[in-house]
């Protein structure tokens, strides 16, 4: 915008939403008010074809006469607002930017270059030697004594070390860092980390920290009784306290001041972390502080590089070619890492040649220090989400609306978006043919590319996404006119929506105090309304909302708000999850735009209304944990359904409702409950699993949960539950996950099995959990090439895997090679399992079975004495974590030359680990026999029976952490506390005690 004026001056902005959101609404009352009659007309004309399409709307006008014109006033007027806004655009001097698509190049270089994905916070992301010094000094300086310790000055008092920076420059990476070293897991036998943020509630930090120490809170929400609560807990061990993300004093002097110095004093040595932008705030804590530098250039240079799509094998180039213009680029960047990760991530949207970057290196947005967070990292986000097009910006901006810290999935937020119109097709005739929710996907996909999304490790979960910090503030700035999120106070929150009349969207999370509803009943524009884990006092009505789209609510007594749901005429995306309701209105065909109804976890719920049946429009339905074991009749009439989990399966009479699943052809997601209830194959091939040509996710379920039933099976239940699946064959194409749970057939389906299994050539995941009776596993897994992940869990009948599980011959035809993407393989409660009949490839062959194989996890197996040959190969070089608990008969682990970590836990007779070359460090637990560890050269720390110890020099010298870091001396060797030998090569002399 050029000239003097300022948007924000301008209530035009405003009221141009306001008449954009009531145009919607409008359209909505059209269709509403028409559905019917439009059917039919649709029916009536369909022989017409196109011509019927454009006869359509005219004949429903003639038809309609009064509501049309009733229509047509609206428009009139809405064009009339729209018009007088326009007028006004002159006096602002905006900027013609052109349209997005002829800004934007499209990122034709994404196919030739997979990007790589990480599910997890890894170490590929740090650059440099600095932060493993800073990573050092923060250690020394938390595990180091001083007069505090010794009642020295003082009394009263904790060491506190503050960790300071400017936003997105990696001070809560670093802090992860600290609190994962083993140095740190020796030296505190309690260790927590509170994320305190801006918006703090203080009987949940206080609850959560109890909790993390090992106490018992009891939902108590006296502050002083926890307070005493949390003194007590600490003060039974040394203690680290993380507290992360620190904005001002409040939370160390209103809440933590008393029980932490308090519980230090009976626990001399504990200490204190904390993480801020505000060297003010630590220094008010007395810590001694850490500041946190920004990368050098060649350091910044190569954290870019890694943020690129990666070439392939053999493709050359390491962007090298373009290192002086992109030295540029990162200067730009100032340093900062995820300034340079989300600048990686726009960059990744480019073709990597100099005259690309140069448009991105002299590219240049508006955003004034003055109208945001004062941090140079604004610069690379603001540049990344102008490149945005219209349909991402809102996508972007929708995940702000997120409370910090909620658990919303992937899927689940794209829902959100269809149903608030986000996700539209282009127009192309051909995006026609493409589901909602596929378009949903790539928006999502790029936004996780161009690193403005980053995946949530905190729940170890792949499916949940969040921002951070720094760019969900950037976010809720973009977004502060029309969305407000609340973690406060009920008092807070009544001044927070007297502040705010003109919102479209609220997000209120608090666990504590009751929520008034008569609070929220003048916000009537709100359009998507999230409660997270509130208390709501009863009262009031849903009758006021009338424009709401998005209603997400998981206070657990929220039954009352049944009885008012269908005065939402308006709404697509309703989600009750984890609350007390028993019943869905019967009238509930009335909230015909109704597309997505989430009803996980209620556990009070035990039928849906036969009306559900009527809703059109349905496109998700999520019955998982319900109490719902019977769907109505005619279930199959909602042929737009894409996602349907815990559908449950009952026999009434000759029907099943397993039947209903056959006109639902659209369907992408499908989780089937209480199988074993089916009577027949007969009746299994009329659901017509194998004409769902978009399936993408596939979970088959007997029984709802764990059980002895599925102990106690006869021979003629086995056979015709393993009739039942083999009709229940998937179709093959799109394919990526199968979940197999409670199955108890004596041999898994024949669609598993050689040859069936090669045509599924997108299945990635596959889970085969309590498969109680299976006697082996099948022989076509071998075949699937894209197959990343195998979990087999509960398979206490299978006694022998042989090498046609992981050696088929058929999987090698031209050359191919078994299991050739499997990155991870678990096997647990395999109780059964006596061998594992896997020889070593012989040296002439090129191949060896399994080559990508990262993460082997053996648990439970208690009649295995040995590994096979052919897993323990010298060949095997990508093999890098290797977890073996339970395995009571097995005596010696070697010839694993690239794991470079070791887990060995309840393994009584094991006696020798060695030819593990790589291994740096190992974890041993209730192993008393083992007297050897030999060909460790490179290790470099171990935990014997939950002590640490760190190896070093040739003769494998082992040191206590905890003895050399505590004392403040010079670290002493000392004699390991069994009959172990530990070489560095067979010629070493060894350790002995």
């Amino acid at each position: 915008m050029a000239g003097g004026n300022s948007w924000k001056d301008w209530p035009n902005l405003y009221h141009g939403h306001d008449a954009l959101y009531k145009g919607f609404d409008d359209d909505d009352d059209e269709d509403g008010g028409g559905t019917s009659s439009c059917l039919s007309l649709r029916e009536k004309l369909s022989f017409l074809g196109c011509l019927g399409d454009i006869l359509q709307p005219f004949l429903f006008c003639v038809k309609n006469p009064g509501f049309a014109n009733e229509v047509g006033g609206r428009i009139k007027k809405l064009n009339d607002e729209l018009a007088t806004i326009r007028m006004g655009v002159a006096d602002f001097n905006f900027i013609d930017l052109g349209s997005y698509e002829e800004r934007r190049r499209p990122p034709t270089s994404s196919a030739s270059y997979p990007r790589r994905e990480n599910a997890q916070f890894v170490q590929s992301d740090l650059v440099g030697d600095q932060i493993k010094k800073n990573t050092e000094e923060l250690v020394q300086k938390l595990i180091s004594t001083d007069h505090r310790d010794h009642g020295i000055g003082s009394s009263n008092m904790v060491k506190v070390v503050g960790i300071v920076g400017q936003g997105g420059i990696g001070k809560s990476t670093l802090a992860k860092k600290v609190f994962a070293s083993e140095a740190i897991k020796e030296e505190f036998k309690i260790k927590i980390w509170l994320s305190v943020t801006q918006q703090f509630n203080k009987v949940d930090l206080l609850r959560a920290a109890i909790s993390q120490a090992g106490g018992k809170h009891g939902d108590e929400n006296d502050e002083t009784i926890l307070v005493q609560d949390l003194t007590d807990a600490l003060s039974k061990k040394k203690f680290l306290l993380v507290m992360d993300d620190v904005w001002n004093q409040e939370a160390w002097e209103n809440v933590l001041r008393t029980p932490i110095p308090n519980a230090a004093d009976t626990q001399p040595g504990s200490r204190v972390l904390v993480t801020s932008r505000k060297v003010d705030v630590v220094r008010s804590m007395g810590a001694s502080i850490l500041r946190v530098d920004t990368l050098n250039d060649e350091d910044a240079w190569c954290l870019l590089k890694k943020q690129l799509p990666q070439p392939q094998v053999g493709a050359g180039s390491d962007f090298d070619e373009l290192k002086d213009i992109g030295m540029k680029i990162v200067k730009k960047c100032d340093g900062l890492p995820l300034a340079i990760k989300v600048m990686g991530g726009l960059l990744s949207t480019r073709n990597p040649n100099e005259r690309d970057w140069e448009n991105v290196l002299h590219k240049d947005f508006g955003w004034k220090e003055e109208d945001g967070p004062g941090e140079k990292l604004n610069y690379s986000v603001s540049l990344s989400y102008d490149d945005l097009s219209p349909e991402l910006k809102q996508c972007f901006l929708y995940y702000s609306l997120l409370p910090k810290g909620s658990d919303f999935k992937k899927k689940t937020i794209i829902s959100m978006w269809i149903c608030e119109g986000f996700v539209q097709h282009d127009g192309r005739s051909e995006s026609d043919q493409v589901d909602l929710e596929q378009i949903g996907d790539d928006y999502h996909r790029e936004l996780v590319a161009r690193n403005l999304l980053e995946p949530d490790d905190s729940n170890n979960n792949i499916w949940e996404y969040t921002l951070h910090d720094v760019v969900r503030s950037f976010a809720q700035f973009m977004a502060k006119e029309e969305v407000l999120v609340v973690h406060k106070d009920q008092v807070d929150i009544r001044n927070l929506l007297s502040e705010n009349k003109n919102l479209c969207r609220l997000s209120i999370k608090s666990t504590h105090s009751e929520l008034e509803w008569t609070i929220l009943e003048k916000q009537g524009r709100v359009r998507t309304l999230f409660f997270v884990d509130c208390k709501i006092k009863p009262g009031g009505s849903l009758a006021n909302f009338a424009s709401i789209r998005v209603l997400d609510i998981s206070s657990e007594e929220s039954d009352w708000l049944v009885d008012t749901l269908c005065n939402l005429k308006h709404l697509r995306y309703l989600s009750f999850s984890g609350t007390d309701i028993s019943r869905l209105p019967d009238d509930i065909h009335k909230m015909r735009f109704l597309q997505h109804i989430q009803l996980t976890n209620c556990t009070k719920l035990d039928k849906l209304p036969d009306s559900i049946t009527k809703l059109a429009f349905l496109r998700c339905l999520d019955l998982r944990w319900s109490r719902v074991e019977v769907i109505p009749r005619g279930f199959g009439g909602l042929t737009g359904l894409r996602s349907l989990l815990g559908f449950p399966v009952k026999m009434d009479g000759e029907w099943c409702s397993l039947e209903e699943l056959e006109a639902l052809s659209h369907l992408r997601i499908l989780s089937v409950q209480s199988l074993e209830n089916v009577p027949g194959s007969s009746v299994a091939k009329r659901a017509q699993i194998s004409n769902k040509e978009n399936l993408e996710y596939l979970e088959l379920n007997c029984y709802k949960g764990e059980t002895d039933e599925v102990h106690q099976i006869g021979v003629e239940q086995q056979e015709r539950i393993e009739a039942v699946y083999d009709e229940l064959c998937p179709p093959p194409a799109r394919l990526e996950t199968l979940l197999i749970r409670r199955y108890f057939g004596g041999r898994l389906p024949n669609w598993l099995q050689s040859p069936a299994a090669t045509s599924f050539k997108s299945l990635k995941h596959i889970g085969l959990e309590h498969i109680t009776h299976c006697t082996r596993l099948p022989d076509g897994l071998c075949m699937m090439r894209s197959l990343e992940n195998i979990q087999i869990i509960d398979a206490p009948a299978i006694e022998h895997v042989g090498p046609d599980f992981q050696t088929h011959d058929a999987a090698r035809g031209e050359g191919g090679v078994a299991f050739p993407s499997l990155r991870e393989l678990v096997l647990s409660g395999l109780s059964g399992l006596k061998e594992w009949d896997w020889e070593e490839e012989a040296e002439q062959s090129k191949v060896i079975a399994m080559p990508a194989l990262e993460h082997l996890v053996l648990v439970d197996c208690k009649k295995l004495t040995h590994l096979p040959r052919g897993l323990a190969s010298a060949r095997r070089h990508n093999l890098r974590i290797l977890e073996l608990e339970k395995l009571p008969l097995l005596e010696y682990v070697e010839n694993f030359p690239s794991v470079v970590e070791l887990k060995v836990y309840v393994c009584p007779e094991l006696k020798r680990i060695s030819g593990l070359s790589k291994l740096r460090t190992v974890d041993i637990y209730d192993c008393p026999k083992l007297k050897l560890l030999e060909g460790v050269s490179v290790l470099d720390s171990m935990e014997l029976d939950e002590e640490h110890w760190e190896v070093s020099g040739a003769d494998a010298r082992c040191t206590p952490k905890s003895k050399g870091y505590q004392q403040g001396e010079d670290q002493v060797s000392r004699e390991l506390p069994q009959d172990l030998v530990i070489t560095r090569t067979v010629a070493l002399n060894s350790l002995k005690r």
